[in-house]
């Protein structure tokens, strides 16, 4: 059997010297070293997605790699993973290491500087297991599921006062109330309020687990608490200045630690980075930005999505964009926040509701919120679309039916039909004015036209007729009514036309339009 090795190493000179041992060891086929354990990860996980024997038999991680601490890169293998044998490389292989490689479910340790038996020894015991493991898996479980334990949802914010706890929080309650188990961990080290918006007071936080190497379910019990609308949760520390206990490692085991006892965890990582809440984003199976639809907070939200590139806590196009107050009169629309962020923008959008949630907010019962509330529905239909619920879960929008997927596509076409006779009646009228407009316009020049042929001509009624009717139209000519007065040496015309409806020709109105001109009479005396 070929045995395919992967060795994750940053340093350019062990990455040759392993893959030149590794090319001589009999049987093997060594894959390209990778230089950082976010592009381990991904291999690892595209391979999983079409099957256990697409994995690697072997996996060699180096103690030097990053930017996940190697110990805990082999613990999330083995975790994920457990086909796949992981062997640790590492300058001081004495039995402290060896301890701790164990522990995080390393197959062997390999000493620095290399050496060709051991790494065989090493290697060869490694491949037997992953082998042995995959004939207990059996055909029938042959595809592996890319996330071992529960799903870990991580929430952040562009920047404060976008939403992102009450965003957090409703994911754990519709999570919760579509029966799964729900844990709601407040990583805002410094400024969490999820204590505040549940009204909540427990003198436990994350912060006391930051020094426990064994996070178990004991452990977790004491330090978690149950709310009464259903998740259990895990506090940011009162004194903000707790929050700096916490580091990366220590966020990793309590993270994993509720993966396997909780079927749904979400994670409020607030708008500031740290170590703790980056660690958060970067083994998270969804990253969930919130951001409003203003200027400063998509820049916030761009300059965050590269920060995370930059670190290589999370690719863009691998993270979530959520809109929250939307309004269909923004002119900042989601579509054009996928594009300046990269990202991939949730169909579900949060709908501005100020009035709804301030109450529930003032009295620390966010959890309370009318089930009828718009930004309730537009949260749970977020869940929805993150997998964490059903539909039969989503609460219903006050005064419309719950939609899921669709928009707002039906909602438009409802008030569009019911728009249209209104919008046919007001163009019908704008039309009318501007008919009688012209009708005025054009008695006033047929009055023009005919007192000055009067004021010429011998017989100025008819000169004057003839020149009025000349000028008008003949939609308008055949009704017109045109009268002339000769006397005290002026010209008096006046021309009376009717007021078509809608078209020339077709219809009058019953009332009439006047025009009337005066000039002085150009004929001699008698």
């Amino acid at each position: 059997m070929t045995v395919r090795i992967v060795a994750a190493t940053s340093d350019a000179d062990a990455a040759r010297a392993l893959l030149g041992l590794l090319g001589q060891l009999p049987g093997t086929e060594p894959a390209p070293a990778l230089n950082d354990s976010t592009a381990l990860l991904e291999l690892l996980a595209r391979a999983a997605e079409t099957g256990v024997e697409e994995l690697p038999e072997v996996v060699i991680v180096h103690e030097t790699i990053g930017p996940m601490p190697a110990l805990d890169l082999v613990r999330d293998i083995a975790l994920r993973f457990p086909a796949v044998g992981v062997v640790l490389l590492t300058a001081d292989p004495g039995p402290a290491a060896l301890a701790a490689a164990m522990n995080s479910g390393a197959r062997g340790v390999v000493g620095l500087p290399l050496s060709y038996d051991e790494l065989g020894v090493r290697v060869d015991a490694a491949a037997t297991w992953a082998a042995g493991v995959r004939r207990h898996l059996g055909p029938q479980r042959a595809a592996l599921p890319t996330v071992a334990g529960g799903t870990l949802i991580a929430v952040a914010g562009a920047k404060g006062g976008v939403g992102t706890t009450v965003t957090a929080i409703h994911l754990a309650l519709a999570a919760h109330a579509s029966g799964r188990s729900t844990a709601l961990v407040d990583l805002d080290l410094q400024g969490g309020d999820i204590a505040s918006y549940l009204d909540v007071q427990f003198r436990r936080s994350v912060a006391d687990l930051a020094d426990i190497a064994d996070v178990s379910s004991r452990v977790l019990h004491d330090a978690m608490y149950v709310h009464e609308s259903g998740p259990a949760l895990l506090l940011a520390p009162a004194d903000g200045e707790r929050g700096e206990e916490v580091s990366d490692r220590a966020a990793r085991l309590v993270l994993t630690a509720l993966r396997q006892r909780y079927e749904v965890v979400v994670v409020d990582c607030g708008t500031q980075m740290t170590s703790a809440n980056a660690a958060a984003v970067e083994v998270a199976d969804t990253a969930v930005l919130v951001t409003t639809p203003d200027v400063v907070a998509v820049r916030a939200a761009k300059r965050m999505v590269r920060m995370w590139d930059r670190l290589q806590i999370r690719k863009p196009q691998d993270t979530t964009t959520v809109v929250n107050r939307h309004t269909r009169g923004s002119e900042i629309q989601p579509t054009l926040i996928g594009r300046i962020t990269g990202t991939r923008v949730a169909a579900s959008v949060v709908p501005a509701a100020f009035r709804e949630l301030q109450p529930v907010i003032d009295a620390g019962r966010l959890h309370e919120l009318d089930a009828r509330s718009t930004v309730k529905a537009g949260i749970w239909t977020l869940a929805g679309e993150l997998g964490l619920v059903t539909g039969a879960t989503l609460p219903p929008v006050r005064g419309k039916k719950s939609r899921r997927g669709g928009g707002d596509r039906g909602q438009v076409t409802l008030e569009t039909l019911g728009m249209t006779p209104i919008i046919l009646v007001t163009l019908i009228l704008v039309w009318q004015a501007v008919l009688a407009g012209y009708t005025f316009t054009l008695a006033g020049n047929a009055a023009d036209e005919a007192a000055r042929a009067a004021a010429v001509a011998e017989d100025a009624g008819g000169a004057g007729e003839a020149a009025a009717k000349s000028d008008l139209p003949d939609a308008w000519s055949g009704d017109a009514e045109v009268g002339v007065t000769r006397g005290g040496g002026t010209i008096d015309a006046k021309v009376t036309l009717k007021v078509p409806v809608l078209f020339p020709g077709a219809i009058d109105f019953p009332f009439h339009v006047t025009g009337h001109a005066r000039t002085v009479d150009e004929r001699p005396a008698p």
